[in-house]
């Protein structure tokens, strides 16, 4: 480790390994396949569920039921 490094600690799968940025919003893929979003949150572009402004990294809960994929497809 070079002078100034900071060592990475904690959960290897946790880390952040992906980030992409919209107009007014950012998502994080981690290691572990978990997606986390953002910024503001008009025509339900976070993810959440609804169509709220959020300040920092929340959770996306994906529908992975038939159902949901019905939908998707639809």
């Amino acid at each position: 480790m070079s002078a100034g490094e900071t060592p990475v600690t904690g959960d290897p799968s946790r880390r952040v390994v992906g980030v992409s940025v919209g107009e007014s919003h950012t998502l994080a893929l981690t290691g572990d396949g978990r997606v986390y979003s953002w910024g503001r949150g008009t025509l339900g572009r976070l993810g959440t569920g609804d169509e709220e402004d959020v300040p920092s990294p929340a959770p996306v809960v994906f529908d992975n039921s038939s159902e949901g994929a019905k939908r998707l497809r639809s």
